[in-house]
């Protein structure tokens, strides 16, 4: 018998699955019964074989719990639960009870109508090719498939090019039709630029002016494409058989791909990339990391790839790409698309693009990107663990005066936010300058021990000053209302607010601001990267203000329609409301009610 003692020294966490997975186990086995008995062969499997049965079943269960708590689209979660129905599959075969099963990926691509040659792995020891001395895939010879020009088109867009790499393009028109002769290119280039098409064969040149947008030159060749199948050469400089365009089309059917690309190395410089890289987009921010979680064929699934790609030309109809905006804020938008839509983009890397040696200044880079930050209204973009891009709030349309920023339902932009905290913190410099006992009060400081900023859901700010120093802050009038303050001053009986452009400043007089204890300075605590004062304890203010669970999430009380601010926590269901923007990456619905790690860069 398999003994299951293991399941006690899992951690708790892992316990329910790895029940999920012996349940599942146990079902197999009992469909598979009748062969068993029918062979009276009764199941003993030895030490090693039981130690394979029970690893094999928590490598299982490992991956639905992985599953279950990361952030992966169903195409990603579908195919590691294919990895984890293949070892519970192993498990069944080790208990003596083997039934081949096809991965889903393999029926899908036996369904496909065969369009290029299949390819076939050949071991070869004497040759003297280093790229096949071990082995290696080459193209079967078939006779059932279309030609392959007849699939496929190549797109290139030189407009934009770097006038340094003209010189290459003849080179790329001749190359292309050394190797797949016959193939239909379409290419622009720019207006300054002459190049008589009657010299390169199947070729149609288009000139065009650089005062043309990038991606809208895009949209034009795409669309005269009437083949099945487009190549889209961003970047491209150099052609060779090393781009493997039958490897690309043939993976699109095999994998029921939306996009193929391959990886890519820079003409110059030679640096080789898989260009495969994972992306989330949340709460304003965007962030990039390079690598892969699923691989399939020798192909990696991917959210967006760098280089060169074949995709259908009816996926441009059905998502179109952005026009009027650079290439690659046109196609990283494009790839978002596809990721939202469950698309399945891989990179195959024994494909390989030679392109353009990029420039890697902070200038051209963020001038690229600039388009997809407004369109987008993302604020800060991760390109990758040092290489970070940061955007105005009128550069990415996050203002607080820009219309949907300050919604029920969607977390504020950190362009908004850094303002009110900015008045906030002028007011309590103000204070500190002037020798007056001021604090964080109600939801500010609640802010300041959840966030150390304001809450990202707030629509003012409240500053406790002391009791008795309320007639001197009064006299404080004129340094609000001087010309660089920016505020507007209204006085009303025992308070006072403090207007900017956006927000309302609350001050309040409050008899706790100076409670102190001996031999003990004033509590600060940092506030977007500021230390200002707060209660003696804030925690403790906080939690005995506003009750139960405090560190959990509702939005303002207001909004609510709660009675008041201290109405909000004890007795409340945390929960935030629904979005006024459905699908917006700023959506508050989307959060879990709790935790402060998810307001800050997404992790991926």
């Amino acid at each position: 018998m398999v003994n299951f003692k293991f399941v006690s020294k899992i951690a708790p966490g892992l316990r329910l699955t790895v029940g999920i997975c012996a349940f599942i186990l146990a079902l197999l086995v009992y469909w598979r019964s009748k062969d068993f008995y029918r062979n009276s062969q009764p199941i003993k499997p030895d030490q090693s074989t039981n130690a394979q049965i029970l690893e094999k079943t928590l490598t299982a269960s490992q991956i639905i719990e992985e599953i279950r708590h990361s952030n992966y689209t169903r195409i990603e979660s579908g195919k590691l639960l294919a990895v984890a129905h293949t070892q519970l599959n192993e498990v069944a075969e080790l208990l003596g009870h083997h039934q081949s099963y096809t991965s889903q990926s393999k029926l899908a691509s036996n369904k496909q109508i065969k369009e290029v040659c299949p390819e076939s792995f050949q071991h070869n020891e004497k040759s003297q090719d280093i790229y096949f001395r071990r082995g290696g895939f080459k193209l079967q010879k078939c006779t059932d498939v279309p030609e392959f020009h007849t699939l496929l088109t190549l797109v290139y867009n030189f407009v934009h090019y770097d006038s340094k790499y003209f010189q290459h393009i003849p080179s790329i028109f001749h190359d292309v039709n050394k190797l797949y002769p016959n193939i239909r290119i379409i290419a622009a280039i720019p207006d300054t630029l002459t190049l008589n098409q009657a010299d390169y064969k199947d070729t149609t040149i288009i000139q065009l002016k650089k005062s043309e947008a990038e991606s809208s030159i895009w949209r034009n060749l795409i669309d005269r494409v009437q083949t099945k199948y487009v190549y889209i050469g961003r970047n491209v400089i150099k052609f060779t058989w090393f781009d493997r365009l039958e490897r690309l089309v043939r993976e699109i059917g095999n994998l029921e791909a939306s996009v193929v690309s391959g990886a890519y190395r820079t003409l110059v410089s030679g640096v080789w990339s898989n260009g495969c890289e994972q992306s989330t987009l949340s709460n304003y921010q965007l962030v990039y990391r390079h690598g892969y979680v699923i691989s399939m064929e020798e192909c990696l699934v991917c959210h967006h790839v760098q280089g060169p790609f074949v995709a259908k030309k009816s996926l441009f109809q059905e998502v179109a790409v952005k026009a009027g905006v650079s290439s690659t804020s046109a196609f990283a938008i494009w790839f978002l698309k596809l990721k939202n839509l469950d698309k399945t983009v891989v990179s195959c890397p024994d494909a390989m693009a030679i392109v353009t040696d990029e420039s890697q200044q902070l200038e051209s880079t963020h001038r690229q990107w600039r388009d997809l930050a407004f369109h987008l209204q993302v604020e800060r973009i991760r390109m990758n663990s040092s290489y970070v891009l940061e955007y105005g709030c009128k550069d990415a349309g996050t203002t607080c005066s820009t219309k949907g920023i300050r919604q029920v339902g969607k977390a504020l932009s950190k362009c908004c936010m850094k303002e009110l905290s900015n008045d906030i913190k002028v007011v309590m410099r103000t204070c500190r300058e002037n020798g007056m006992l001021c604090q964080l009060n109600a939801g500010t400081n609640l802010g300041a021990i959840k966030f150390n900023s304001v809450l990202p859901w707030e629509l003012d700010a409240d500053i406790s000053v002391h009791h008795s120093n309320l007639t001197a802050f009064d006299k404080l009038k004129s340094n609000f209302l001087a010309k660089n303050s920016g505020f507007t001053w209204k006085s009303y009986q025992g308070h006072v607010n403090l207007f900017s452009s956006n927000w309302k400043v609350e001050v309040y007089p409050h008899v706790l601001v100076n409670l102190s204890l001996p031999n003990l300075s004033r509590t600060i605590i940092e506030f977007d990267g500021e230390y200002v004062e707060t209660a003696l304890s804030p925690g403790l203010f906080g939690r005995n203000l506003y009750g139960k669970e405090i560190y959990q999430h509702v939005q303002h009380w207001s909004v609510i329609a709660k009675k008041d601010a201290w109405d909000i926590y004890s007795g409340h269901v945390k929960q935030f409301p629904r979005c006024s923007t459905p699908g917006h990456h700023a959506c508050l619905d989307k959060f879990k009610p709790d935790g402060n790690l998810i307001f800050k860069e997404p992790i991926l």
